[in-house]
């Protein structure tokens, strides 16, 4: 063999090693870190996999000015087609938080209040999150006041279009509701993260989704109002034209979206291998220096997620008045120049930190916090660093700025100043991050991020005073009280008590009864709906939409009895016998729930009283400030990326001299 024969041999062995990494370690899975090493620059990483299902890309400019939510810039397209009635994400959801008693203006709240959710109220505004009472996803009893429902992932990424432009092409079910085992009784995890999960997406377009359509989410509530009836084109909405389908102007041919987006659906949500409830996995091999995910954020103050119960606002707004006046030596006006807004809380409160906290990248030296919206980025949990000195699990990604698809801007936003960012008309889209992967990832393997040296010296300190930390829960529930989550009553619990045998034998003091019930002012004039003076009594009917979380009401339940058939004959009745353990039927009081349009409430002072309710109208709830995530010493840290290099200079703005 001559010298340029052997050199001819070795480039061509080098080539074939490194050019096929994704082939050749696919097979072996010997999971080395070191074969070819990740690329250098952030433009030569790998394309997205050709098994992958969704993509997200920048949108055509054509498509970007009739979106209901302003101008959104990025969306989220099918690679492959999807049929009707298919779940987008076959592998699970994303999770769902909520904002408990936001700041927004009522007579217990000044021009502050308001000002200090100016931001949430722009996500809120241009669709990035939306009301509990109305979004159908849960949370309506979480506090007494407004509750906002954040829904990461596909409902936050996804363009919407309006009824008039089209129609959306996915529909979210109700998520579930558990406590990833990790109760409060036995772990200092408990009320750290968020208890609804596993939202799921389906699709609903006449024909399913096409390869490069793309994925048009309802945030107006289009498929509640068919459900109703309400929708008045639905049968031309319906019938499948591709007008109606409106693919024309937003669909991308999918070699172009291969090209200039990121895949989806590198990892899927599963249970953490390394013991923490919930987790993100790989759902094929990832190369090391891939792409795992795309990381969109949306950058917001972090003052905006300090927030109190609405009945604490009362005790501060007289407490500060008081001060006030006492400062200004009897002058209710106060010294000038100095507003109410700008006193202490009283002595023995402290603010309180929305949940989205913990789900935050933050900095120690800035006040701007990136919330993470793209699809279960959300789930990933933390492990160190390799260079650390651990035993355990080591993180798998890093994060970094996606300069490849934030080059589709004129405006870099790392450019702006706090203030500046916060000046933004519409909340500032374009800020992406990714996750790349630090070495071969296995398929299944849990994805692990290192969430920084002060977010580990507080889980530390949090953990380490365990169960004291969260040992009283606000309105005296404490662990020493008895507690059963909504959803365990709801396993558990065959036949329901009436409100007379709960005397002798209550509940735990954490839930109600609630019940799936549709009124309106409208039905009280039916003949099937019997008034007596202020008594209305009318029987339970079925009707589509009604399993809507938006139909959950407060109800107590008077009376039950065997859930035999009502049109049998006497003699037909005995010939059946008692039903089945748990057939029954309910009898029960319906009342209002927090945030009901005029239309739907039960007029003050009277006693709706509804028959023939099955077991499965009802729901156990938990009440208000009672679940986990309202425990007083929960664990609320952003995720830290200090040592990320990821902040510019700008944001710094809370840096000492």
């Amino acid at each position: 063999m001559t010298p340029k024969t052997a050199i001819v041999r070795i480039f061509l062995f080098w080539f074939l090693c490194c050019s096929a990494v994704p082939v050749v370690a696919a097979a072996d899975d010997s999971g080395s870190d070191e074969a070819c090493g990740a690329p250098d620059d952030v433009n030569e990483y790998p394309p997205p996999p050709k098994s992958c299902r969704l993509l997200f890309s920048p949108r055509p400019s054509s498509s970007q000015d009739v979106d209901d939510d302003g101008d959104r810039k990025y969306g989220i397209y099918s690679a492959v087609t999807i049929p009707k009635n298919h779940p987008l994400t076959p592998l699970g959801g994303d999770l769902v938080l909520h904002l408990i008693d936001v700041r927004t203006s009522d007579e217990h709240r000044t021009s502050a209040h308001v000002e200090n959710t100016v931001q949430l109220q722009k996500w809120k505004k241009y669709g990035y999150i939306q009301e509990a009472a109305t979004s159908g996803h849960g949370g309506n009893y979480e506090g007494l006041g407004d509750i906002w429902t954040v829904l990461p992932g596909i409902s936050m990424l996804g363009a919407s279009r309006q009824q008039k432009q089209g129609r959306p092409n996915i529909w979210a079910s109700i998520p579930e509701n558990d406590e990833a085992s990790h109760p409060r009784h036995q772990s200092a995890l408990a009320g750290s993260f968020a208890l609804h999960y596993n939202l799921t997406h389906q699709v609903t377009i006449p024909g399913g989704l096409e390869g490069g359509d793309e994925v048009l989410v309802d945030r107006s509530g289009w498929h509640r109002k068919r459900a109703l009836m309400l929708n008045s084109d639905d049968t031309a909405v319906n019938d499948g034209s591709s007008s109606n389908n409106s693919k024309d102007d937003t669909a991308m041919s999918t070699d172009h979206l291969f090209s200039h987006g990121a895949c989806l659906d590198n990892i899927y949500p599963g249970k953490s291998s390394n013991g923490h409830g919930r987790g993100a996995l790989a759902s094929r091999f990832i190369p090391s220096g891939s792409i795992v995910a795309p990381v969109p954020v949306l950058p917001l103050p972090r003052d905006e997620l300090k927030f109190l119960r609405l009945k604490e606002w009362k005790k501060v707004t007289s407490f500060r008045k008081r001060l006030l006046k006492e400062t200004a030596g009897g002058n209710s006006d106060g010294e000038e120049g100095v507003t109410e807004d700008e006193l202490p809380l009283p002595p023995d409160m402290d603010w309180r930190q929305q949940l989205l906290l913990n789900y935050c990248y933050g900095h120690a030296q800035s006040s701007v916090l990136l919330f993470p919206y793209g699809v279960f980025v959300n789930y990933i949990n933390h492990a160190p660093s390799a260079s650390e000195s651990t035993d355990g699990p080591v993180a798998n990604v890093k994060l970094q700025w996606s300069e490849r698809l934030m080059n589709t801007s004129n405006l870099d936003l790392r450019s702006l100043t706090p203030s500046q960012l916060w000046e933004q008309s519409t909340p500032p889209e374009g800020l992406i991050l990714e996750l790349v992967a630090l070495k071969d990832i296995r398929p299944d393997e849990e994805i692990l991020l290192d969430y920084g040296s002060i977010w580990s010296e507080a889980w530390k300190e949090h953990s380490d005073q365990y169960p004291e930390s969260i040992l009283k829960l606000a309105d005296d529930h404490t662990l020493e009280k008895e507690y059963s989550p909504a959803y365990i009553m709801d396993d558990v619990v065959t036949n329901l008590r009436t409100v007379e045998e709960q005397t002798q034998f209550p509940y735990p003091e954490n839930v109600f009864t609630a019940c799936f019930y549709r009124y309106d002012t409208e039905t009280t004039t039916k003949s099937d709906t019997v008034n007596k003076g202020k008594t209305e009594a009318t029987p339970w009917k079925m009707s589509l939409g009604l399993f809507d979380m938006t139909n959950l009401r407060p109800c107590k339940v008077i009376s039950r009895e065997p859930a035999n058939d009502r049109f049998a004959t006497p003699q037909q009745l005995k010939q059946q016998g008692q039903p089945p353990q748990g057939k029954m039927l309910y009898t029960a009081i319906i009342q209002n729930r927090p945030g009901l349009p005029a239309n739907e409430r039960i007029p003050k002072g009277t006693k709706h009283i509804v028959s023939g309710i099955p077991r499965g109208a009802f729901r156990f709830v938990d009440r208000p400030y009672a679940s986990d995530i309202h425990l007083d010493g929960a664990f609320r840290h952003n995720i830290g990326v200090d040592e990320a290099g990821i902040y510019p200079e700008l944001w710094l703005d809370l840096k000492s001299e």
